[in-house]
C-alpha cells in the first residue's frame, strides 16, 4: 500500500473482463489449494440472496489455546450485481479472498446482499446487518463438526465499491446497527467506496441509484458523507477503528471522494483514519490477485492490522 494518491481515469466496465480474464489463469495453477480450504454454506434469511459462505482456518493457522477473530467481506457490483459465488470459469472469485484470509487464521464470512431492482433502500444495508446478526446468533451452528475456536466478540468488517457504501451506511445510519452488534467490532476496512453521489456521476449507474432510493433527494440524504456529516454522538462514539483504501487506477472523482471522507470521519472521531493506496491496482483487481502471486501486498498489510488490533482488545 502506498499513501501517495494517483488517479488515472479508467471505466470500470472496460475494464472488469480483461482483469478477471488476466487473473483466472493465476488462479486457476492455484486452485487445489484455495479448494482446501474448507468452506460451509448457510442461509441467513428468506431469499436465494440471504446465502452465505464461511471460510474455515487451518488448524496449523491457529494459536494455540487461542481463538481466531472474525473478518466480514462485503463486495461490490454497482448495486445491481455481485455474488459470493461466481459460476465457472470465474469460479474462484471471492473464494480466493475467503481462502486467503482463512489461511492467515482468520475466519472469514462473505454474505450476499440483495440487488437492485429487486429492493428498495435501505434493504440491502438490512441484509449486511442480517448477515453480521445471524452469524453471532449461531456460532454453535457455524462451528459444528470443526475444532475451530472462533471469536465472534471480536468482529472485523471489509468491503469494496458498494459493498462499501452498504457498510458504511449500516455504521452511520441510525437505529440500524443494534448496540450488540456495534460493540463487537474492533476494525472496519473500507475499499474503492464512493461516499456522496450527484446526479452527473459517473461513479455508479444513476438510474440504478434512483430506483434504490427512490428519488436523488433521498440519494443525497442517505448516502455515508451525509450521514456522516449529521451522525449522533451515539454512533460516533461507538464508531470502529478504521482504515481505507483505494487503488491507483481508480475511475476518475473515486479517490477524491475518499479522501474526502476521511478527512470528514478522522474530523468527526478525533483521531487518525489512515487511507491508502495500492500501486499498480485497478478498482477491481486487489480482490482478484489474492491467492494469484501478484499484487497481494495490500492483503498481508489488512491481515497485520486486523491482528494487531485483535492482539489489543
Amino acid at each position: 500500500m502506498n499513501t501517495v494518491a494517483a488517479q488515472k481515469e479508467v471505466s470500470v466496465p472496460l475494464i472488469f473482463d480483461p482483469t478477471r480474464d488476466a487473473f483466472r489463469p493465476l488462479l486457476e495453477a492455484h486452485r487445489a489449494e484455495i479448494e482446501s480450504i474448507k468452506r460451509r454454506t448457510f442461509k441467513f434469511g428468506p431469499t436465494e440472496r440471504h446465502q452465505l459462505d464461511v471460510y474455515y482456518p487451518p488448524a496449523e493457522s491457529q494459536t494455540t489455546g487461542g481463538k481466531c477473530p472474525v473478518l466480514f467481506f462485503f463486495y461490490g457490483g454497482g448495486f445491481v450485481g455481485g455474488t459470493r459465488a461466481f459460476p465457472p470459469p470465474y469460479d474462484l472469485a471471492y473464494v480466493n479472498l475467503g481462502a486467503f484470509f482463512a489461511k492467515r487464521g482468520i475466519l472469514t464470512v462473505i454474505p450476499d446482499y440483495r440487488l437492485v431492482p429487486d429492493v428498495k433502500f435501505p434493504e440491502p444495508v438490512e441484509d449486511v446487518r442480517d448477515a453480521i446478526a445471524w452469524c453471532v446468533a449461531n456460532v454453535d451452528t457455524i462451528a459444528n463438526e470443526d475444532t475451530v475456536a472462533i471469536d465472534f466478540k471480536s468482529l472485523f468488517a471489509m468491503s469494496h465499491s458498494a459493498g462499501t457504501v452498504h457498510l458504511s451506511t449500516a455504521l452511520l445510519y441510525p437505529g440500524l446497527l443494534p448496540s450488540d452488534l456495534r460493540s463487537r467490532f474492533r476494525g472496519i476496512i473500507l475499499k474503492g467506496g464512493v461516499y456522496r453521489f450527484s446526479p452527473d456521476t459517473k461513479l455508479a449507474d444513476p438510474a440504478a441509484l434512483v430506483d434504490l432510493f427512490g428519488s436523488w433527494d433521498n440519494v443525497q440524504a442517505n448516502t455515508p458523507l451525509t450521514l456522516l456529516e449529521h451522525a449522533p454522538r451515539d454512533i460516533i462514539d461507538n464508531f470502529p477503528d478504521t482504515i481505507m483504501l483505494a487503488s491507483e487506477r481508480e475511475p476518475d472523482g473515486l479517490i477524491a471522494s475518499n479522501e474526502i471522507f476521511a478527512e470528514a470521519l478522522r474530523a468527526k472521531l478525533g483521531k487518525d483514519v489512515p487511507f491508502f493506496i495500492n500501486k499498480r491496482h485497478n478498482h477491481i483487481s486487489p480482490d482478484w490477485a489474492l491467492f494469484s502471486g501478484e499484487g497481494e501486498e495490500w492483503a498481508e498489510e489488512v491481515t497485520q492490522w486486523i491482528n494487531m488490533k485483535y492482539a489489543s482488545k
